[in-house]
């Protein structure tokens, strides 16, 4: 090796230079807008990406405005800059498009107007990120896509040598995703399939019903693998959006670390970072102990975890961890604030458990999924105020002499701050009390 940097420099030839890591573009005090099309609109992947910040950065004081609207492309976006992305004085504005323009425009023209976009982003005084339109959810793989994923590969390439000539954080979640979906899509038809068929299975009339019910039950028993992303090929449900929103933080540099501790269960070893353990104790085979954490794992919807199936860039960015060692052999029950949450062998507990995965055996909700639900939930109401915002905002520009929608502004714009006061507080690091008891037979 050594001989071979000699080489190296004796001919002048410079060794290749690891790209850097990148670094995640939110700041302490930020308005990031995310100016998009229909998907964006959807607010589901948006609304993880931020409630993922709030999570993640719980110290920073910043804010997200979702800017999407249906059917729109890089121009028409342009077309309606000033009253929906500038006047809210962003320092950071995502431009998330691609879809609509594939249907006719060139990878040339779409870098055009993107630059135009750039330019506009930066005369408002923001810091730019771009971030590639998702595949379309059609089976195609990137080796033969589709029309519309072609020219959508095309748009990610271009833009990827872009953003490096710009200088821009770039997310490209297209290729990321492709592959994975397709791979997926025929075990998501079957799944879909076999939703539609239980209905069918109660009709006696049916001929053959009882061998339908019998590949049910066989289904039941050994569930097929694969995940329903839902939605449609454009639009995918939650647990699409949710390894959308996964594969965009990743590829921006958002840290996966969120804290880890391993605990004795003779009461007598703690080993933590990125968290605080007390009050430790060891009784009649199990062990007890209090968490505070300095920041909170990725909050998921219910409805998106089937997702953690597929897409391991989700939990690779929420490593929220729990080790307990010197168990005897055994199964063991892990309460969270009470609420039983799981049920473990000893090895599996030495080994470890992503707390992000965790959820409760009965309705009431442990206090980790309820604090994530909380998150979600905070910033969907704010997002609601952010809509009415923003129609008042087209009205004022539209006609300025419109002093109704102007004093709306004013107004939804403090139940906006006060919206996003309510979401720091829903990500605010709670102590949690952790019980992990043997399992009674």
């Amino acid at each position: 090796m050594r001989c071979l940097c000699s080489l190296a420099l004796l001919l002048g030839i410079a060794a290749p230079v690891p790209a850097a890591e990148p670094v995640f573009p939110l700041r302490d005090g930020d308005v990031w807008v995310l100016a998009g099309d229909s998907i964006t609109a959807q607010h589901l992947h948006s609304n993880y990406f931020e409630a993922f910040c709030f999570a993640r950065y719980p110290k920073a004081k910043f804010a997200f405005r979702n800017s999407g609207v249906g059917g729109h492309t890089v121009p028409t976006t342009l077309s309606r800059f000033e009253y929906d992305v500038a006047a809210w004085k962003p320092t950071i504005v995502s431009v998330e498009l691609g879809m609509n323009d594939a249907n006719n425009t060139s990878a040339d023209a779409f870098i055009k107007s993107m630059g135009t976009m750039i330019e506009r982003v930066r005369k408002a005084q923001a810091r730019p990120v771009v971030l590639s339109a998702s595949p379309v959810n059609d089976g195609t793989f990137l080796a033969k896509p589709g029309t519309r994923n072609q020219r959508l590969a095309e748009y990610a390439a271009a833009l990827k040598e872009f953003c490096e000539k710009e200088r821009v954080p770039y997310a490209d979640q297209f290729h990321a995703l492709i592959d994975v979906w397709a791979k997926n899509k025929p075990r998501e038809k079957l799944l879909t399939a076999i939703a539609d068929l239980k209905p069918v299975a109660a009709d006696d009339s049916i001929a053959g019903v009882e061998q339908l019910r019998a590949f049910l039950a066989a289904q039941e028993k050994t569930p097929a693998t694969g995940v329903n992303l839902l939605g449609d090929p454009v639009h995918p449900g939650a647990p699409g959006q949710l390894m959308m929103a996964a594969a965009l933080l990743k590829q921006l540099g958002a840290d996966g670390f969120v804290s880890t501790a391993a605990v004795d269960a003779a009461g007598e070893r703690v080993e933590a970072k990125g968290c605080l353990i007390s009050s430790l104790k060891a009784a009649d085979g199990g062990v007890s102990f209090d968490r505070l954490d300095e920041c909170l794992p990725f909050p998921i919807a219910d409805d998106a975890r089937p997702a953690l199936a597929l897409a391991p860039d989700v939990l690779a960015l929420s490593q929220y961890t729990l080790k307990v060692t010197g168990l005897k052999d055994g199964d063991y029950v892990l309460k969270v604030g009470g609420v039983a949450s799981g049920r473990f062998t000893a090895k599996q507990l030495a080994e470890g458990l992503n707390l992000t995965t965790v959820v409760s055996e009965g309705k009431k909700a442990n206090p980790i999924v309820a604090q994530m639900l909380a998150i979600l939930d905070a910033v969907e109401d704010k997002e609601k105020l952010v809509t009415q915002w923003r129609s008042n905002s087209q009205k004022v520009h539209n006609n300025k002499n419109d002093k109704k929608a102007r004093e709306a502004l004013v107004t939804l714009g403090a139940r906006i701050e006060d919206a996003d006061a309510k979401i720091r507080e829903a990500a605010k690091p709670q102590t949690l009390h952790f019980e992990i008891v043997p399992e009674k037979n």
